[in-house]
């Protein structure tokens, strides 16, 4: 089921131009390291030209589990995702919980 709201959802995206094309998370042909790979490209090419890089690194690790829901939501609306598949994405946001099971024993249930 993921796969069919994720292709469904990245169709939207890119058929209204939602994502910027330096946009590389979650796209189709692009990741992490098309962006690295970009970006040291443009910081050479800069370097190559006598200019200047200025570069900040930051670490979004576990990002995902600090967006709100609400705010999410909300924008997922205004970019036009609505209906049934905005209930199931909220669905599986909301009231979540995990548990780890390795050969039979099982850790305490936890949001």
């Amino acid at each position: 089921m993921e796969h069919v709201v994720l292709s469904h959802l990245a169709r939207h995206l890119n058929s209204n131009s939602i994502l910027l094309d330096s946009q590389h998370g979650f796209r189709e042909k692009l990741s992490t390291v098309t962006q690295l790979i970009t970006s040291c490209h443009d910081w050479a090419r800069t370097l190559q030209q006598r200019g200047q890089v200025d570069v900040i690194l930051l670490d979004f690790s576990k990002a995902f589990d600090k967006v709100p829901h609400l705010r999410l939501s909300a924008k997922l609306e205004f970019y036009g995702i609505r209906g049934s598949t905005l209930t199931w994405i909220n669905s599986f946001l909301n009231n979540r919980s995990q548990a780890v099971s390795v050969n039979g024993t099982h850790s305490p249930w936890g949001k």
